[in-house]
């Protein structure tokens, strides 16, 4: 986009020829431009659609892109103009009218620009009393925006291409080795409901509430009872209190009386952690039982799957 001032009014159209004087099959440039003001508000031109020739007769050897330009005018109105340019030429000597181009702006208006007359000569003009050499086809050069589109595709397909080896080498490089087995298996790990039940054996025979240790006697017990939940069923309960267990363990596949029993103990164990109770000789013996009793219920068996 290019800026400017130039003599341009709003809504416009206008024909300009880089020559007027051309000799047969010689290129020119016509040059259409189509401006609006942009204080009128928004809109937009309709250009006709031509093939090979335009109106008057003029061959069309190239059609470039629009260029559109922001001009301003010698009034300070602010004018965008859209610029379509020919390359064109004529195989018949003579003079060849261009009739005005017309243009239709917002589907509504139609504007038509100034009529041009472009001279086709036999020969280029020569000095007085020789005769003429006969006219050279002139070849045109391409411009980079047409090399750009004829070599586009091709250097499309080479990026792809290094794109994909890019990937592959990537890949190769980080693809995981396979790790050679070790001759040395490390031993299998205990069952979850193994230990509990070892745990909890040692906690009965030491009886250390027998020595006025009641508070850890019971607290040993709530330990062994969180510890089995997460290498039983995966579910985190070392850090978390007792309601956060009553509501998780409703979403753990346990029976009711499987949730009653491990409720009852770790109510009981709380009660004489927190609210300091004393408890008896029974309920020493019975958060023991009730315990066993959970793990053993819940146990896996070889024949059951964890779920």
């Amino acid at each position: 986009m290019a800026t400017g001032i130039c003599s341009a009014s709003a809504q416009s159209v206008t024909q300009v020829l880089d020559t007027n004087v051309i000799a047969i099959g010689e290129p020119t440039a016509l040059h259409m431009y189509a401006d609006w003001d942009v204080s009128k508000g928004p809109g937009s031109f309709t250009w006709p659609t031509w093939n090979d020739t335009l109106p008057g007769g003029l061959e069309i050897l190239e059609r470039l892109p629009l260029d559109t330009l922001a001009l301003e005018a010698l009034e300070y109105q602010n004018i965008i103009r859209v610029e379509q340019t020919f390359l064109v030429t004529s195989w018949d000597s003579g003079f060849r009218a261009i009739p005005p181009v017309q243009l239709v702006w917002n589907d509504t208006d139609t504007l038509a620009s100034n009529p041009l007359l472009l001279e086709v000569r036999l020969s280029p003009p020569g000095e007085a009393g020789k005769i003429a050499a006969p006219a050279q086809i002139k070849q045109v050069e391409w411009t980079w925006q047409e090399k750009a589109r004829k070599w586009l595709p091709l250097l499309l397909a080479i990026l792809a291409l290094a794109g994909l080896a890019y990937w592959l080498i990537r890949k190769i490089k980080n693809k995981p080795s396979i790790p050679v087995a070790d001759e040395t298996q490390p031993e299998p790990l205990e069952p979850a409901h193994i230990i509990a039940l070892r745990e909890l054996e040692r906690v009965q025979t030491e009886a250390i509430w027998k020595q006025g240790r009641v508070k850890e006697h019971h607290a040993a017990v709530s330990l062994i009872l969180r510890a089995y939940f997460e290498g039983r069923f995966a579910f985190p309960a070392m850090e978390r209190s007792t309601d956060e267990i009553r509501s998780g363990l409703t979403l753990l596949p346990l029976k009711k009386e499987e949730q009653e029993l491990v409720f009852e103990v770790l109510a009981l164990t709380d009660l004489v952690k927190f609210a300091k109770l004393t408890p008896s000789a029974d309920d020493h013996h019975r958060i023991i039982e009730r315990s066993m009793r959970f793990v053993e219920l819940t146990a896996i068996h070889p024949t059951e799957s964890p779920e």
